[in-house]
């Protein structure tokens, strides 16, 4: 497959409105924002302010799998958690800058390794005749396809998860990768090694901490556009309330730092106390959730996607990066190999792989397609008839499919709209019992499943309307259309046939 060429065309400079210190920046700031950002001395001396941390966890349903390799039928809960750290304005406009910086000299290194078609994620591939850059959709089609076209009868499938990825990025081997991107002789320069130390030795405000602090007096737009200090009771009506910063710049210091609101995480964790272990130095770990993490997150795997491409080509196997996700396919006689050979690489990079996320399938031909097994160690034996999950899809060898999980996930989301939707109506501040349709078949159905700009009336004349720079982005049914059209596949437009039975149903039943 040939390398595709690299994309420049792509703003970096992307204001945000979510509530930092300081107000947010628009596209009335962006001439001051450019000369600063891009003159290597401001960069070099400026002072970052400290992340927002916060903290998701996300509530996952799977099918029990027993150590015999069955299955039953009734799903275990479980959650996911994710450490997310948002930057200032300001700063998260100068890491999306050097993302931009490093971006060219990145792609450059993947063409001269032969490595472009490898890694996935973070880059901006473009599909042939569509005017989109390639998605997980489009990588999950490509390694499918790689199965359905390998020519013995027999082809194994591994895939792999870095555990903990951007918490385990070891500092040295990526201060060494980023210097010897940019052509540095043994260290970064200036601007660059500001940037690398603040995003090693980072500071952070919890989120929580800070609404307590601000809650009586958070900075809200009105709808004159002037600017007013509201009290807001709880934080999940930030945005409902039109917030737009937690305080000015200028009271960051009493309110904040003064405070003792802010935690450094220069020291390392104790694994069982969870408590700060006084004088050891953290020496691994980026913050998620800047611009520039996922670029960095690249870099520090480019001498490992190299060994692990020249490794696989040399069995004749396809090997496939997606962020920590990493998937082979190679000859049965291979894989054993492959798999004890990638484990071993990354070991070497100072990563771990998660073993309950190693996982094996075997695909054999048959009349009608591939059969899919997957090995059990503990059992020590293939259990048939199983499905192979990437970049979330599943394939059985014949049809690749939305993970089920997915689409319970869209059905359960609607379900829990439509009973909150029926209480404000009853409870809120209208009470005309009315559920809010509206919203409803745009978030679920359908009719919101179009991508399109945002019109708005103009302020000063009702009959008027411009439209704003802002986009309709569309619903998870928007998605499953674009997985339906790269897939080809009729199959998964019917994961959804019956979404608007489904949403009128629970409608009915709550009016």
């Amino acid at each position: 497959m040939e390398n595709k060429p690299y994309r420049s065309d792509k703003d970096w400079f992307k204001p945000k409105f979510y509530q930092h210190i300081g107000l947010p920046l628009t596209q009335k700031d962006r001439d001051w924002v450019e000369k600063y950002v891009q003159n290597p001395k401001n960069i070099a001396a400026h002072s970052f302010l400290p992340f927002i941390y916060r903290k998701i966890e996300k509530k996952k349903f799977r099918r029990d799998i027993h150590s015999d390799g069955t299955r039953s039928y009734k799903r275990v809960k479980s959650s996911k958690t994710r450490h997310i750290y948002y930057a200032s304005h300001l700063d998260s406009q100068i890491y999306s800058y050097y993302s931009e910086l490093l971006r060219k000299p990145y792609e450059s290194k993947l063409q001269e390794l032969g490595i472009g078609d490898c890694v996935t994620a973070y880059r901006r591939i473009p599909v042939k005749e569509e005017k989109r850059n390639k998605c997980n959709i489009d990588f999950a089609r490509e390694a499918f396809e790689f199965i359905r076209e390998w020519d013995e009868s027999e082809v194994d499938v591994i895939t792999l998860d870095i555990k903990s990825f951007f918490d385990s990025l070891d500092h040295s081997i990526l201060k060494k990768r980023w210097y010897n991107l940019i052509g540095s002789k043994k260290n970064l320069r200036a601007d660059h090694y500001n940037i690398f130390k603040n995003l090693t030795r980072y500071s952070f405000i919890n989120e929580n901490q800070l609404f307590k602090e601000f809650c009586d007096d958070i900075i809200v737009r009105m709808a004159d556009g002037s600017l007013k200090r509201k009290r807001i009771n709880r934080s999940r009506y930030l945005n409902e309330k039109n917030a737009i910063a937690y305080c000015y710049k200028k009271e960051f210091q009493d309110r904040v730092k003064n405070k003792g609101l802010i935690n450094e995480s220069t020291l390392e964790q104790g694994s069982k106390t969870g408590r700060k272990i006084p004088g050891k130095i953290r020496t691994k770990g980026i913050p998620q959730g800047t611009p520039l993490s996922a670029m960095l997150a690249n870099i520090y795997m480019i001498n490992f996607d190299h060994s692990m491409y020249q490794e696989v080509k040399k069995m004749g196997g396809v090997y496939r990066r997606y962020s920590d996700d990493m998937i082979i396919i190679c000859s049965p006689v291979d894989s054993k190999k492959l798999e004890e050979g990638a484990i071993e690489l990354i070991e070497r990079s100072k990563l771990k792989i998660q073993p309950k996320k190693t996982r094996k399938f075997r695909f054999k031909k048959s009349e009608t397609g591939f059969n899919c097994s997957e090995w059990m160690p503990e059992s020590k034996i293939w259990y048939p008839n199983t499905n192979l999950e990437y970049l979330g899809f599943e394939f059985d060898g014949k049809r690749a499919l939305i993970k089920s999980s997915s689409i319970s996930k869209f059905y359960r989301n609607m379900k829990r709209s439509v009973r909150r939707s029926a209480f404000f109506a009853k409870y809120g501040k209208s009470k005309d019992d009315n559920i809010y349709k509206r919203r409803l078949f745009k978030r679920y159905s359908h009719l919101g499943a179009g991508r399109r700009k945002i019109y708005k009336r103009d302020k000063n004349d009702n009959t008027k309307w411009f439209i704003s720079y802002k986009y309709d982005w569309g619903n998870f049914i928007t998605y499953v259309r674009l997985a339906e059209n790269a897939f080809n596949s009729s199959d998964i437009r019917g994961q959804l046939k019956n979404h608007w039975k489904k949403l009128n149903n629970e409608i009915d039943k709550h009016e």
